[in-house]
């Protein structure tokens, strides 16, 4: 078992609202190998905490955290090396600007490695082969970061983190400001990284197209309650998702409009814009 949740709440006081509750009573178990999830919910829910809680970056104010075999609860146990959980799940936080600040892609790569007591040609080694990893060459090595565009700032902060050779690697809106081409580029590399390497990644996306195209497994949140668990076949076959705040992907959507609309029977319940114009095509010839 690679994470299991039980029973844990994570509270803390805000300036406004005071003490407020961002995460209740999760208990859920998440494999140390080939899971795809993606962790939803609207703005507030608590997606952030959870995965927060995931490499010990929080810690529960009650309940059971166990990551690895090592448990994790409200008091700091000295006797547990943190680190080296955060070496086996790997964050990659939603704004790249948060984990870059070397000098070079390169040293910024070998930063995590060093960190970990590897020695500077290991942690050179482990740079290319990690940037090589998120699809971009050894020219970028001696480049600038900030002087990247967003979607190459992205790609060399997941490869800092790859550097590390986390088993489960969580991304925090890692498509948030890329266009719908750049999107799928991003999760594309994902699918790919998932599936040669094994490793289980967790994606928090609001976006409902790429969670039905490309998740295995469906983590939905709603005032920091986990309100679902499963697939997203499951999950968008539902009748009412908006008591969740969620919306439908936009081939459903377009699918159920054009049926309403031409008094057709199309299956509605396609994943990519490719596959929908099929269906519709033997809507049409049927």
């Amino acid at each position: 078992m690679g994470i299991q949740f039980k029973q844990v709440n994570f509270s803390y006081t805000g300036m406004q609202k005071g003490y407020y509750e961002a995460i209740k009573d999760i208990s859920l178990s998440i494999e140390s190998k080939n899971e795809f999830i993606t962790l939803v919910g609207q703005t507030g829910s608590g997606k952030s905490t959870l995965a927060q809680h995931m490499n010990a970056l929080v810690f529960p104010t009650s309940g059971t955290l166990e990551i690895f075999g090592k448990k994790v609860t409200s008091k700091r146990d000295r006797h547990i090396k943190y680190n080296d959980i955060r070496q086996k799940v790997g964050l990659v936080f939603q704004f790249p600007e948060y984990q870059l600040f070397e000098e070079t892609v390169e040293k910024d790569i070998m930063f995590g490695p060093l960190n970990f007591h590897k020695t500077e040609e290991e942690a050179k080694v482990l740079a290319k082969k990690a940037l090589q990893m998120v699809g971009l060459n050894d020219n970028y090595l001696n480049r600038n970061p900030f002087n990247l565009s967003g979607g190459e700032k992205k790609r060399v902060s997941i490869a800092g983190i790859l550097a590390l050779d986390p088993e489960v690697l969580v991304l925090d809106e890692p498509t948030s400001g890329l266009d719908p081409k750049g999107k799928r580029q991003l999760m594309d590399l994902f699918k790919s990284i998932q599936e040669e390497t094994g490793k289980s990644i967790i994606v928090i996306t609001h976006d409902m197209d790429l969670v039905y195209e490309y998740a295995k497994r469906v983590l939905v949140l709603d005032k920091g309650n986990l309100v679902f668990d499963g697939s997203p076949e499951v999950l968008f076959r539902m009748n009412d998702l908006s008591k969740f705040h969620l919306d439908y992907p936009q081939t459903i959507r377009v699918l159920k409009g054009i049926n309403e609309r031409f008094n057709l029977s199309i299956d509605i319940y396609q994943k990519t814009v490719h596959d929908a114009t099929a269906a519709i095509k033997r809507g049409l010839n049927s």
